[in-house]
Formats: C-alpha cells, structure tokens, sequence
C-alpha cells in the first residue's frame, strides 16, 4: 500500500530539524539512506522542493 506524506507533515519536519541544528551541540548523522521510485515528474518534484525552500 503506498502511502502519502502531507506537505505540512515535511515542512514541520524540516522545521524541527533545522531548530535543532542551531544549538551549538548538535550533530545530524545519516546511518542509512535508499533510492526510492520517483512517481512524480521531475518537475513537479522541483517546484514542491522550490516551494519548501521559498517558505522556510
């Protein structure tokens, strides 16, 4: 079953993320990453990063 992530959920994600990263102590590691399919068109893919970028 595939599921949908809302826009807002990544947003407030992001945003908890880049708090965090303002505190002196703070380290992000990445342990492990995938490739997932992309079901979007590489366009719309860009304009929603684009859009995220343009509100944070």
């Amino acid at each position: 079953m595939k599921e949908h992530i809302n826009e807002e959920i990544i947003l407030a994600i992001t945003a908890a993320i880049t708090a965090f990263e303002t505190r002196p102590d703070y380290r992000l590691v990445v342990k492990s990453f995938k490739r997932i399919s992309q079901t979007s068109p590489v366009w719309s893919t860009t304009g929603r990063i684009e859009r995220i970028e343009r509100s944070m």
